[in-house]
């Protein structure tokens, strides 16, 4: 067996996030894997770089002195890459956006429909991801730039406000919750079941921040990742669900209600995110300042 970046790169992760399981959630992979990889690494090179216990992952003295080196490499490859592919769609006019699903379907068409009949040398691919996802894809120049709510602070990436997406209850149209009109309380909506996003997505973060959300809220009869799932239990009027103006299934469900929330009031602030450190090509540029120029500053 050879030494492959991909051992560099577990070393690294785990050495600066002192935890296999952390590191694991980062690199998007199991955690026995991830040992193996150490494991491997350490088999190659014939020493120890961690000193492992059932609290703390710590470095050796050679894990200490590696760490620079390793951080050089990984950074350096990564760089390569980034403008290899910075290059080439430079030259191809293709402009790579990562974007949550739901704004695929319900704010990008009616936007990006005219620039391309305007701009038809110019080629937009759509990379679509939960929010983490987004973020991850743009801080790794697998996109020039990403469309989400901010999954977590970073200070490698710039969020440039786009526009406030308002937060409502979503229901089956003879559900008791269409009674009436206007705004609800979070507290009318105790005691119906719910169905809730997983929590790697950006809605559920939203809502997990939100004091007041009753009890049936917080602990949701189902569990859902995807808009599909998440719609047929709707449909089926097993449970009711939160969501953003923007992510209701309209394409797949059109009979279902959205009602917007209050007391408090929840918007979810979407963003361009871009990275600090390395600026837009011209085309990139051309259409993050597009979107930000015909984006309604809310979402009614």
């Amino acid at each position: 067996m050879s030494l492959t970046l991909r051992h560099i790169r577990a070393f690294v992760e785990v050495a600066h996030q002192g935890s296999f399981r952390r590191a694991a959630e980062k690199l998007f992979v199991s955690q026995p894997a991830l040992t193996i990889t150490i494991n491997q690494l350490e088999g190659l090179v014939g020493v120890s770089l961690f000193h492992r216990t059932t609290r703390q992952v710590n470095l050796t003295v050679d894990g200490e002195d590696f760490l620079p080196i390793a951080d050089r490499l990984v950074a350096d490859f990564n760089r390569a890459i980034s403008d290899l592919q910075t290059s080439a769609r430079r030259r191809g006019g293709q402009v790579s956006i990562a974007v949550l699903p739901s704004l695929t379907i319900n704010l990008l068409p009616e936007l990006l429909t005219p620039f391309r009949d305007a701009n038809p040398a110019i080629r937009i691919k759509l990379r679509d991801d939960n929010a983490r996802g987004v973020q991850r894809q743009v801080l790794n120049n697998e996109s020039d730039f990403g469309i989400s709510n901010c999954w977590e602070e970073d200070s490698e990436l710039t969020f440039t406000p786009m526009t406030v997406d308002p937060v409502g209850v979503v229901f089956p149209p003879d559900h008791p919750l269409a009674k009436g009109k206007g705004p609800l309380a979070w507290a009318k909506l105790e005691g119906f079941p719910f169905v809730g996003m997983s929590q790697d997505t950006g809605v559920y973060k939203l809502i997990d921040a939100i004091k007041e959300c009753p009890e049936s809220i917080r602990l949701p009869e189902y569990e859902v990742l995807t808009m599909a799932a998440l719609g047929g239990i709707l449909e089926a009027k097993l449970a009711i669900t939160v969501l953003p103006a923007l992510a209701m299934p309209c394409h797949m469900h059109p009979a279902l209600v959205f009602r917007a929330l209050k007391q408090p009031k929840v918007e979810r602030s979407l963003c361009i995110i871009t990275r600090r450190d390395r600026p837009l090509s011209v085309t990139a540029q051309k259409v993050c300042d597009m979107l930000l120029a015909e984006t309604p500053r809310k979402v009614k």
